[in-house]
């Protein structure tokens, strides 16, 4: 009897994440929501705490709108992180520079940044990293590693690149991604396959990079992409009809799964850019976004409620739509539990 409770104890704990969740959880597990509030006690904090708890959504994004004193974003970031076994995910944007959230957190920019020494390089990102994982931070949507090509480019104007030279871009990058990981904080290169080029914001609407994108853009990804556990790869709304001539980037199987994955060999967590851009909410409805993303290889889908498309709820659509979808055959099973393995793989790092 000792004897078969055991190697039902060590199947359970070698199966596939994927068999322990329902099917609803599976779904809220590929979502990260942001919300309004910044008090612990309001009703829409609530909800996103029964959310967390239900497995509705795998985590949140926070901006600055959610952040009162550190004392209550501690309190807040603790409340999400407890109400689930499946460590829930707590993210923001926090490259340094013109990219910060929290007012107490200041760092340099990456223009700035890759002027320093690596010593320099690794005090400054360790200062980030601990500073973020002391209130609660789990997870840095950065670092940028984009090629300052484009001096007209927003992610030059605003100094988010290091360079235009890969080799810097490389060399800043791994040590942000290495001091964040050595406090448990899950990194993001971004943005797949790179914004560096192109004078348009995805923030706004269609970009095109057709024309200006350089081969060497793709350079990171090649040398950073299985950097570390906790290094995720982040993927624009650009296009680029050398890719795909029907979708931008986050919308496009043949961008993530043939290039990223299959070409490049890629195989960690794939996350969106923020779904509610203007690239994207312009030019294609809920249900379209929900079904190519999960069809073109995204793990983690990001809706912030922080760039004019507000709805708590919007992970009660989206679980009707993937419903919809998977009995209908256009989305598959098995990319769901795909992605379900790769985001608990990546959540037992943290």
């Amino acid at each position: 009897m000792r004897k078969i409770i055991y190697i039902l104890l060590l199947l359970l704990f070698f199966a596939p994440f994927s068999l322990a969740l329902n099917l609803d959880e599976k779904i809220g597990q590929m979502i990260i929501i942001g919300y309004d509030t910044d008090d612990i006690n309001s009703k829409e904090f609530n909800s996103i705490l029964k959310k967390v708890e239900k497995s509705q959504i795998s985590g949140v994004i926070l901006f600055k709108k959610n952040i009162k004193s550190k004392k209550d974003l501690i309190k807040m970031n603790n409340l999400i992180k407890s109400k689930n076994n499946l460590t829930p995910i707590v993210s923001i944007d926090n490259e340094g520079g013109q990219v910060e959230r929290i007012d107490f957190i200041h760092n340099l920019s990456a223009f700035e940044i890759n002027k320093k020494d690596e010593n320099s390089i690794k005090k400054e990102y360790y200062s980030m990293a601990k500073n973020l994982k002391d209130v609660g931070i789990n997870c840095n949507f950065a670092p940028v590693v984009d090629l300052g090509i484009n001096e007209k480019s927003i992610i030059v104007k605003k100094q988010r690149a290091y360079s235009k030279n890969p080799n810097d871009v490389i060399r800043a990058s791994k040590i942000f991604v290495d001091e964040h990981n050595k406090n448990k904080i899950m990194t993001t290169l971004k943005h797949f396959p790179g914004h560096g080029s192109v004078t348009g914001d995805t923030h706004k609407g269609f970009v095109d990079s057709t024309t200006t994108f350089k081969k060497e853009e793709l350079e990171p990804y090649y040398k950073l992409i299985n950097a570390n556990k906790l290094n995720c790869v982040m993927v624009s709304h650009i296009f680029n009809s050398d890719f795909d001539n029907t979708y931008p980037a986050s919308l496009s199987a043949k961008t993530i799964k043939g290039k990223l994955i299959n070409e490049i060999g890629y195989n960690g967590v794939v996350v969106s850019d923020d779904y509610d851009m203007g690239a994207i909410r312009k030019n294609y409805n809920l249900e379209e976004i929900v079904v190519n993303s999960i069809n073109a290889g995204v793990n983690l889908m990001i809706f912030s409620n922080n760039l004019g498309y507000k709805d708590i709820n919007i992970d009660r659509k989206i679980n009707k739509i993937v419903k919809k979808n998977l009995k209908s055959g256009k989305i598959k099973l098995s990319d769901i539990d795909n992605s379900i393995n790769k985001i608990i793989e990546l959540k037992k790092e943290l």
